[in-house]
C-alpha cells in the first residue's frame, strides 16, 4: 500500500531531512515559504474600513450626531412652547426667529434620517468581520523568519501574507492569495512564534530537492 504523503512538515521534521538545525534550514539559500497556523480575524491590508479602529470615524460622527439632535430636539420643543406662551426662555436663551426654527428643524431632520444609516453601517461592519475569520496556514513574512533563524523566536506578527488556497469557498475569495493580511484577535492569543510554530508545504520541499538534484 503506497505512504501517504503529507502536505506539510515541521521545521523540524525538514531541518531532520535535510540533515541540518532548523536555524540553518531557514538560512538555507533554499530556503522555502515558511508557514503558521493561525485561527483569527485576517483582513487585507488595505481594508481600513474592516480592520481595527477602522469605524473610528464614523463612531464619532454618530455620537456627534445624537449628541447635536438631541440639543436640537430640546430646543426645538422649548421654542415652540415658548411661541405659544406655555414656556418663558431663561435669560441665557434667545428667541429665535421663524426662519431660524426652521432651519433647526431641517438640520433635525437630516439628522434623524442619518443616524439610522450610520448605525447600519457599523452593524454591517461587525458582521463582516466576522466573516474573515480563517482557521488555517498563513506564509510567515520574510522579516518574521528572519528574526526566527536568528533568535529561535519573535513576537507574534500582525502581518503576514495569504497563501495559495485551492478551490476557494466565496468567502475566502475577499482576499487574493499572496496578498498582504493584517492579523487581528488570534485564538488561543500567542505572544510569539517559535521554530515549533513554522511548517514547509511538501510541494515546495520536493521542488527544492529536485532542483538541487538537476
Amino acid at each position: 500500500m503506497p505512504t501517504i504523503e503529507p502536505l506539510t512538515l515541521t521545521l523540524a521534521e525538514l531541518a531532520e531531512r535535510w540533515n541540518m538545525s532548523p536555524q540553518q534550514v531557514l538560512a538555507s539559500p533554499r530556503a522555502l515559504p515558511m508557514y503558521f497556523y493561525f485561527d483569527g480575524l485576517v483582513f487585507d491590508f488595505n481594508d481600513k474600513w474592516h480592520r481595527a479602529n477602522g469605524d473610528a470615524g464614523v463612531v464619532q460622527t454618530l455620537a456627534q450626531h445624537k449628541t447635536r439632535l438631541s440639543t436640537l430636539e430640546i430646543d426645538l420643543q422649548r421654542q415652540t412652547m415658548h411661541k405659544r406662551g406655555l414656556l418663558k426662555l431663561t435669560q441665557w436663551e434667545e428667541a429665535l426667529s421663524d426662519e431660524e426654527l426652521q432651519d433647526q428643524q431641517a438640520e433635525a431632520d437630516r439628522l434623524t434620517e442619518e443616524i439610522p444609516l450610520l448605525s447600519e453601517q457599523l452593524t454591517q461592519r461587525r458582521e463582516e468581520r466576522q466573516r474573515r475569520v480563517r482557521n488555517g496556514l498563513l506564509r510567515a513574512a520574510p522579516r518574521t523568519v528572519a528574526d526566527i533563524a536568528k533568535r529561535g523566536e519573535t513576537r507574534f506578527p500582525q502581518f503576514a501574507y495569504m497563501p495559495h488556497t485551492p478551490n476557494k469557498t466565496e468567502g475566502e475569495a475577499v482576499i487574493a492569495d499572496g496578498a498582504v493580511v493584517a492579523l487581528e484577535d488570534g485564538f488561543p492569543l500567542k505572544e510569539v512564534l517559535t521554530t515549533a510554530d513554522l511548517v514547509a508545504a511538501m510541494v515546495d520541499v520536493r521542488a527544492a530537492e529536485a532542483s538541487a538534484g538537476a
